[in-house]
């Protein structure tokens, strides 16, 4: 079972990142996956290196979630039982894009926009701790819609793309 989820969660972030590689492509963004890179990708959590049309730069760890149509909650990793950060504090990415991965919408947004907002609602955001595998991982809820609405009013960029989904996205998400 554990070896089939930690599987499962491999293939669903292949998904994922394709699905933003396939963002990037369709909107003229210049977009390098260099996840598997020993330097840029693996210990740094980037994914991606994006070049927009106007030559800015953007570094993007993208995640996939296959539980947030039900909960509506992005599920943002803090610790893991071994002692060891999580993504949150790991990750030297600028930006992230979470997907929701049944409902096939990508939410982008800055990595400054996701520390401001977890400063400002500490006390209001739900800490929960799951198995992923072998391991428990123990990270904050914060509800895309709330998330969505506090960007809006603090003028920070978040964009919400829903993905066209066909009958091979469907097969490689169940």
């Amino acid at each position: 079972m554990s070896n089939y989820q930690f599987n499962k969660d491999l293939e669903h972030g292949k998904i994922g990142e394709k699905w933003f590689h396939d963002f990037c492509i369709d909107k003229g963004i210049v977009c390098i996956n260099v996840g598997k890179d020993n330097f840029l990708g693996i210990d740094s959590g980037i994914d991606f290196i994006v070049q927009y049309q106007d030559n800015t730069i953007a570094k993007f760890d993208v995640k996939f979630d296959s539980v947030m149509h039900r909960t509506g909650n992005m599920f943002i990793e803090m610790y893991q039982d071994t002692g060891k950060k999580g993504w949150y504090y790991n990750s030297k990415s600028t930006c992230y894009c979470y997907i929701d991965g049944y409902n096939g919408i990508l939410w982008m947004y800055t990595k400054k926009a996701l520390e401001e907002y977890i400063n400002n609602h500490k006390t209001m955001l739900r800490s929960t701790t799951n198995q992923i595998d072998e391991r428990m991982v123990t990270g904050l809820l914060i509800n895309i819609g709330k998330f969505a609405g506090w960007c809006k009013e603090n003028n920070h960029t978040l964009v919400k793309y829903v993905r066209m989904l066909d009958i091979e996205d469907i097969d490689e998400v169940l």
